[in-house]
């Protein structure tokens, strides 16, 4: 998985356990989605890897076990930075920074994860599945239509925009230095709004339609018609299902959703 599952961090057995992963997961996630972006590696951790990060990762040597092994496997998949970003609560600040909902960057007291404010999962829980999505649709687009990806650099540009533009600020993989939305209006795909999602969910759209088996009507554009929304919504109702079928196939497990 290119990033974690947010379920990791609901099915958490103690308080300061739960405190130990957020901290794990905030100190090294800004480095780790910046290093994914410009340099994604060849590998991606197991979900029992991943949980084995936010548990912390020891950094002295160990035997040749197949811990060890496992150890030196997520060192090499994440890189001695990210490691060392990610120790624990031993020498851990009072307070560390996270991205808000009202566009502004916070201090969060590390004393509160073990039961942390309900605003701030949200945003935070929000934001993983908003990466899993984003990085998900991309992996499969590379996959199934690997020519628009391996064409001449204004093609892969125009491709490349167009699964940005499914993304509210056209940020694609880098919205974690983005301002997390505080408006219905801000949420992509999500928006209730069907004229506000329409820009997005007919990229989105677009893009589905150069994947094999498409459903010819995605091809076409898509308007609203007045006050009658019913004609987009079937449209809508049948990529995601397209959607989802297609990331199941390919990844074997239900893909991740926008929420």
């Amino acid at each position: 998985y290119c990033f974690l599952k947010p379920m990791l961090f609901v099915n958490v057995s103690t308080p300061e356990r739960k405190k130990t992963y957020l901290l794990n997961w905030l100190s090294a996630h800004p480095l780790w989605i910046s290093q994914v972006d410009i340099g994604p590696p060849l590998r991606f951790l197991s979900p029992q890897m991943w949980r084995d990060f936010l548990n912390t990762i020891d950094t002295d040597p160990l035997p040749s076990t197949k811990t060890a092994l496992t150890k030196l496997a997520m060192w090499d998949i994440l890189g001695e930075a990210i490691i060392n970003l990610a120790q624990g609560l031993a020498g851990a600040p009072q307070d560390i920074t996270w991205q808000g909902m009202q566009g502004s960057i916070t201090l969060v007291p590390i004393s509160s994860l073990s039961d942390p404010p309900l605003p701030f999962m949200q945003s935070l829980l929000w934001e993983l599945y908003e990466l899993n999505f984003c990085y998900e649709l991309y992996m499969l687009d590379r996959a199934l239509i690997p020519d628009h990806w391996t064409a001449s650099n204004e093609e892969q540009l125009t491709h490349q925009s167009l699964l940005y533009g499914i993304f509210p600020s056209a940020s694609g993989p880098v919205m974690w230095s983005e301002s997390l939305p505080c408006h219905p209006c801000e949420l992509g795909l999500c928006t209730t709004d069907m004229p506000t999602s329409l820009p997005y969910f007919s990229n989105f759209c677009q893009l589905l339609s150069a994947w094999p088996g498409a459903p010819a009507c995605l091809q076409s554009p898509i308007e609203l018609k007045g006050w009658d929304n019913m004609e987009v919504y079937k449209v809508f109702s049948l990529a995601c299902h397209f959607y989802v079928q297609t990331a199941f196939d390919f990844l074997g497990q239900q893909p991740s959703l926008p929420h």
